[in-house]
This record gives structure tokens, sequence and C-alpha cells, in this order.
């Protein structure tokens, strides 16, 4: 968005700031209701888009030697979708525990990586990330199953908030701009 653009519509930007904090707040005071929605809104994105892998696999791959395979990415798309759909808190429980996991083999990774890039000024900080990221994940595992009731809908929810900040700071400074450059609102 041009700078113009964005000094025009930043009342627009402060509501849409407004609304993203005010869900991600709405989230963190109910989050085993926003990580079950969280699951079940990607359950659905999952049959959907295997619906399209698969009709993409049959209308526009016949001269591909992986038709097939297209074919059967969206099928289990479809099934991994439905299974989700059909019972999201166990679907939730799994997802928890492999986020877990995830986190900590990523901050694994990054402090591996901080280590082979010693002459970067701020890889100590590369090592902080990573520490955080393996506590981030060990808490989550330890606390399985429990923290299925809270990770993904908590993750959710920060992230609705961060989103609600920078809209909420991009208008701000987009108010403040229009009026320093004397454009009436």
């Amino acid at each position: 968005m041009e700078s113009g653009e964005l000094k025009k519509n930043w009342a627009w930007m402060l509501v849409l700031g407004v609304i993203f904090t005010t869900l991600g707040v709405a989230g963190l005071l109910l989050l085993p209701l926003m990580t079950i929605t969280s699951v079940a809104v990607f359950g659905a994105f999952m049959v959907v888009g295997g619906a399209l892998q698969i009709a993409q696999g049959i209308a526009k791959t016949k001269d591909w030697k992986s038709r097939g395979l297209h074919i059967l990415m969206g099928v289990i798309y479809v099934i991994g979708g439905i299974a989700t759909l059909e019972n999201p808190v166990l679907a939730t429980t799994v997802l928890t525990l492999v986020l877990g996991f995830s986190l900590i083999a990523i901050g694994a990774i990054r402090i591996g990586v901080a280590f082979q890039n010693k002459d970067v000024n701020q890889w100590a900080l590369m090592i902080l990330s990573g520490v955080v990221t393996i506590l981030l994940g060990a808490m989550i595992v330890l606390q399985w199953p429990w923290s299925s009731l809270w990770a993904i809908g908590l993750f959710v929810s920060v992230d609705l908030l961060m989103s609600g900040a920078n809209f909420i700071a991009i208008a701000l400074a987009a108010k403040v701009e229009k009026e320093k450059s004397g454009v009436l609102a």
C-alpha cells in the first residue's frame, strides 16, 4: 500500500487493529474453545484443499506421470480433514503433541545454526531463541495431554493480538503523517 493510500485509509486500519486485538483477547479468555475452533477450521481447509487437489489431478494432469500421486495427495487431505472435523478434540491432542516435539527440534536446530555462525554479532541471541523454543516445546510435551486445551488457542490468540497491535501502530503512524502533511480528514 502506498503512503498516500495508507494516510487515506488509516481509520480502516485502526478499526481492523481493534477487531484483531479484541478477537485475540477473546481467544485468550476462551483458550479451549479457540483451540478446538482453530483445529476445526484447519480440518475444513484440508477438505477444501484436498478436493481442489483431486479436481486438479483429474482435470489438469492428464499427461503427467505423477497424476495418480496428485489425486492420492488430495484424497489424503480430504480424509485427514474429515477425521479432524469428526473428532476435533482428538485432532487437537495429536496436533499439540506434534507441535511440542516440533518446537523442541526447531529450538535445537536454531542452537546448532547459532554455533555455526559464531562470527555473527548476535549469535548469542540465536542461542537464546533456540533455548526458549526448546523450553516452550518441553512445556507443551510435559503437560500433554492437558496442554491440548490451551497451546494452539494460545498461539492463535497471541498472533491475533500481535496483528492487531501492528495494524493499530501503522494506522496511528499514518494518521500522524496525514496530519503533518496538512491533508484534511
